[in-house]
């Protein structure tokens, strides 16, 4: 595409279009002025009207091409929204697309976004995973709020940057589901001109931006980040956790790893059958780490005389759920401690788990690893 000038788009566009798109701004033009004498209107109209104009046209610039007109209609047909009859009068992409604008300005809107993505995939920061959940995406304003609140974590944790996060939804064509998200940058100063035409240094904290699209038939999650391996996985895992309610399995295929993270639930019971005599299943300690992060971790190690539920205390009050929410944590080890109500195996089992595939039940007398064994099927922990 050419580098975006505003007088090559306004020679683009009829008489009545260009008419119309300027007296929406409260700026009408005269019927007998040219391209050049709407051009140096352009110029002269005051500082938020102009910069509000030549971002329309920016946008127009790349919706109004043979990509862009194809995603109007198929959003417009997803819509039920009727173009022939206008489009047929028309014999311009320039036409058609400010039309779309000045009359269906939510069906821009999302064209906008899809065009716009669309232009995204040919980068290498393009990735794609074709084993996520099959599930009914989270669309909801709470979705979208615990889904800005974990990226904004994430990006602080790791990269000191997302302090502010904002996402939109748009569904496409009844199969996916987009989520653009926009985050905080690093500060930075950038040289200016003022609204008198004077220079100055100002302080300013831009945008970068990720995209999920996510398939719901195929569970397919296309995706568009910066940052390689380290960043791309867990992203893919904290909107599988927010969006689509799952963890993910493991990216490789060979890697039969324990599932611990859903044991930071509260709620997750232990249950166990009679007859193996266990009176209560708890978490003696539990390690955390930050998805995505190699180093640094947080601990929780109950007293010896603790409830079963200590452990769960400690994670509410001990850890910032704002600045590490769970969606953003992954459990990399546990201590289990079964206590069995007669002597017939003891009075107690301790073992430790540890992620990707550590136990040391295998240490245990053979009566206790084969219980051990039986429970962690049971508990959804060993999932080979």
């Amino acid at each position: 595409m050419p580098q975006f000038n505003p007088r090559r788009v306004i020679r683009q566009l009829s008489d009545h279009i260009r008419s119309e798109l300027f007296a929406q701004h409260g700026h009408p033009l005269s019927a007998a002025w040219d391209v050049e004498e709407v051009f140096q209107n352009l110029k002269s109209l005051p500082d938020a009207s102009r910069t509000s104009i030549e971002i329309i046209l920016q946008d127009l610039d790349e919706v109004a091409s043979e990509d862009g007109m194809r995603v109007i209609v198929e959003e417009a047909g997803f819509r039920d929204v009727d173009l022939s009859g206008e489009f047929a009068q028309m014999d311009s992409r320039f036409d058609m697309a400010m039309w779309v604008f000045l009359h269906h300005p939510e069906l821009w809107t999302a064209a906008t976004r899809f065009t716009r993505a669309d232009a995204l995939s040919f980068g290498r920061s393009w990735s794609r995973r074709c084993d996520m959940p099959v599930a009914e995406p989270g669309t909801g304003e709470a979705d979208i709020r615990k889904l800005q609140t974990a990226l904004s974590a994430f990006h602080i944790d790791r990269q000191c940057r997302g302090h502010h996060c904002m996402v939109e939804h748009f569904a496409r064509g009844g199969e996916q589901d987009y989520y653009f998200v926009y985050l905080s940058d690093y500060a930075d100063t950038h040289i200016n001109f003022d609204e008198e035409g004077g220079l100055q240094r100002t302080a300013e904290r831009r945008a970068f931006e990720i995209v999920f699209a996510y398939k719901r038939d195929s569970g397919t999650l296309s995706m568009f980040a910066k940052g390689g391996k380290k960043v791309i996985e867990p992203l893919q895992q904290i909107f599988s956790r927010v969006i689509l309610g799952e963890d993910l399995p493991p990216a490789d295929p060979n890697l039969r790893p324990y599932a611990l993270d859903h044991l930071m639930d509260r709620s997750f019971g232990f249950p166990t059958d009679p007859k193996d005599g266990i009176r209560e299943v708890s978490i003696r300690c539990m390690r955390l780490a930050v998805l995505g992060r190699s180093r640094g971790r947080h601990v929780l190690e109950v007293d010896p005389n603790a409830g079963p539920d200590a452990v769960y205390d400690m994670l509410e009050n001990h850890l910032n759920r704002v600045n590490l929410p769970r969606s953003i944590l992954h459990v990399t080890k546990v201590t289990f401690r079964f206590q069995f109500s007669s002597n017939c195996h003891g009075r107690a089992l301790m073992f430790d788990i540890s992620y990707p595939n550590s136990c040391n039940l295998k240490s245990k007398r053979e009566a206790h690893r084969l219980l051990g064994e039986k429970y962690l099927k049971r508990f959804g922990i060993d999932v080979s």
